[in-house]
């Protein structure tokens, strides 16, 4: 019985010995650990190395997956050109639709700032960049190619009008000029700023010290600045003339009301070295 309470006793100097070995040493770089987790931001991948016992460096690419769902937009076109002997033109209500996704990749640099030297809650501070897109959509019209070819012809006649006569070519409203230019393909983006200041608060460490592999999560806030639609292949005159602009409104104009994007993360780290 002696014996085995020894035996014990030994085992459990020795067991604490072991954990205590294992405790890593975090010096300049002197550790390397790669982990992966989910989050709102998306998958995430990232890198983290110890600068001190207080301090770590966290480098990351987080990815959403590009979804898309289906919006339809109705548009009316009219123009009134009687003062040239033409009439009035008008498109009649047609259906615009519009895929979206929020598919988007996006990379930071955080720094992982630790209190007290055994504790795993830390303070996260830095910036994410890349990944301006929020929302991105694309649509097409068999319609709308119509309508655009129908308004090029009506100008058309509209020049050779005023230069028969003499009279002054009426200024072409904005929307109807560009769209002269489009291939009946609208793409419009939700953007906000590339590069986006970042504060969080989390628990566990990003290099495990104690163990090969740890557990940590985060919550923080993205400071976005202002959230505005924009495109690729048309101007702003074009979206109002479709009412791209206002399908959207809204959802901006809730985005701006904050201006910030909520970051939750949980994450595995493996320690490499």
């Amino acid at each position: 019985m002696r014996n085995s309470s020894l035996l014990l006793a030994l085992f459990a100097i020795i067991s604490t010995a072991d954990i205590k070995a294992q405790q890593a040493d975090m010096g300049i770089f002197n550790h390397l650990a790669a982990g992966v987790g989910v989050g709102t931001t998306g998958v995430s991948f990232n890198l983290a190395a110890p600068v001190t016992d207080h301090l770590a460096i966290t480098a990351s690419v987080d990815w959403i997956p590009d979804f898309r769902r289906k919006d339809n937009i109705d548009y009316y076109l009219y123009q009134n050109l009687s003062e040239y002997g033409l009439g009035q033109w008008e498109s009649g209500t047609h259906t615009l639709t519009m895929k979206g996704g929020l598919g988007r990749v996006q990379g930071s640099f955080i720094l992982n700032v630790y209190p007290f030297r055994n504790s795993s809650v830390y303070v996260a501070a830095g910036a994410y960049f890349g990944g301006d897109r929020v929302l991105d959509m694309d649509g097409n019209s068999d319609d709308l190619r119509s309508d655009i070819n129908q308004v090029k012809a009506l100008y058309d006649k509209v020049v050779a009008y005023s230069q028969a006569t003499g009279k002054q070519m009426p200024a072409m409203p904005a929307g109807y000029e560009d769209m002269q230019n489009s291939d009946g393909h609208v793409n419009a983006y939700i953007k906000t700023k590339a590069f986006r200041p970042y504060l969080g608060i989390g628990y566990g460490r990003v290099v495990p010290r104690d163990h090969r592999l740890a557990f940590n999560c985060e919550l923080g806030l993205q400071f976005s600045g202002k959230y505005s639609l924009s495109s690729d292949n048309t101007s702003d005159a074009v979206l109002h003339v479709l009412g791209v602009d206002d399908k959207y409104a809204d959802i901006i104009d809730n985005l701006n009301k904050f201006k910030l994007y909520p970051v939750l993360k949980f994450r595995l780290a493996g320690r490499i070295f």
